[in-house]
């Protein structure tokens, strides 16, 4: 506890009366909680909580101000409070997670925006290590490679024969493919395993460059709920919606052009809603000469997106998650026609051990 030196209290929130009264605040600004929270602070006048936010890994997110309290400075203290702790634990870059029409906000405390969705989410980020040095990195990977190159972006948890479908079909329509993996390890293949799997499984392709993702390729910051279990409350499908859309601005924005990207290319997703939403959301934003509600300075230049259809063996799609279950359920030697030679040798290597054993005791969507 401490107090802010305006008259609030501030505490972390421990009780369940608290957690209630943090997601009745955040509802009444219109946001949801995020999940996955490390810890949670409160702003109290009393026993009224007036404000509150949260850190979740690197991220800021859930700041909400009761509307009573606005223009008092509780939102600086929530925030200066969050960055406090991030620092001590180590974090030189920290994203914070808001809507648009609270960016101006946040920018006047020192954050930077990244993107902002008209009427949807922003990410600001703070720190020494932003976008730019993201971004000359991918220049520099670039350099010498030709121009209306294509993209692929995977998660691969494992990789599958269906995902080394969509790359070679991909790398035969494009000069030029990059592969970018999700860097964020939050699957049961670790990112170390999952990003080695993909350069193995694609080391006869010659062009083709696999990349990390890094983060702002559907990351903790850019994407948050494509890393919790879905429901199908429609609040819950408009943020995924949100979500998506703030992770295809970066793309398109940054990403599409330090790599000279004309073409991204997707599979149909027949079992992930999540991944449906963000196939749907792809095709409505990247190709538009002029998407809904982006300035001229966000619009970038139109990106074509190719979808494959699902790859199939036996009249059955070839999923990661397949492959998932088979292993929970013991039933690894069926994996074998569904993987690359690669995966395979590894599912079955000493490495793999203790992540066979994680997946049969997990019962993650990831």
């Amino acid at each position: 506890m401490g107090d802010t030196g305006f008259g609030l209290e501030e505490r972390i929130l421990h009780t369940k009366d608290e957690f209630a009264q943090r997601e009745a605040l955040l509802r009444s600004r219109g946001l949801t909680p995020p999940g996955d929270e490390e810890f949670v602070i409160g702003l109290y006048e009393g026993e009224m909580l007036v404000a509150t936010g949260a850190l979740v890994r690197n991220v800021l997110q859930g700041i909400a101000v009761d509307v009573g309290y606005e223009g008092e400075g509780a939102a600086s203290a929530i925030v200066s409070s969050l960055l406090k702790r991030a620092v001590r634990r180590g974090l030189s870059q920290i994203f914070l997670y808001t809507t648009n029409e609270e960016a101006s906000r946040f920018e006047a405390l020192g954050f930077s925006l990244i993107a902002a969705v008209p009427r949807g989410a922003a990410l600001l980020e703070w720190g020494s290590q932003g976008i730019g040095t993201y971004l000359e990195s991918l220049r520099a990977i670039a350099i010498g490679r030709l121009d209306h190159s294509g993209a692929v972006v995977v998660n691969c948890n494992p990789f599958t024969l269906g995902h080394r479908a969509l790359i070679e079909y991909a790398s035969s329509r494009v000069p030029w493919l990059y592969v970018l993996v999700v860097e964020e390890d939050r699957s049961l293949f670790p990112f170390g395993v999952r990003f080695q799997l993909i350069r193995e499984g694609t080391a006869d392709l010659p062009n083709v460059t696999v990349i990390k993702g890094g983060p702002y390729i559907i990351s903790s910051a850019t994407f948050p709920t494509y890393f919790v279990r879905p429901d199908r409350e429609e609040a819950s499908q408009r943020t995924v919606n949100m979500h998506a859309a703030l992770d295809l601005a970066i793309f398109r924005k940054y990403v599409a052009p330090a790599l000279r990207v004309t073409e991204r290319f997707v599979g149909t997703e027949p079992y992930c809603s999540t991944t449906s939403i963000y196939n749907e959301t792809m095709k409505r934003i990247l190709p538009s000469p002029e998407p809904e509600g982006f300035d001229l300075e966000s619009r970038g230049v139109p990106i074509a997106v190719r979808e494959m259809p699902r790859f199939e063996i036996d009249g059955a799609a070839v999923s990661a998650s397949k492959i998932r279950d088979l292993i929970r359920e013991g039933r690894l030697p069926e994996v074998e026609k569904l993987v690359p030679r690669t995966t395979w040798e590894w599912l079955t290597s000493e490495e793999a051990v203790p992540v066979v054993e994680k997946i049969r005791n997990s019962d993650s969507r990831h």
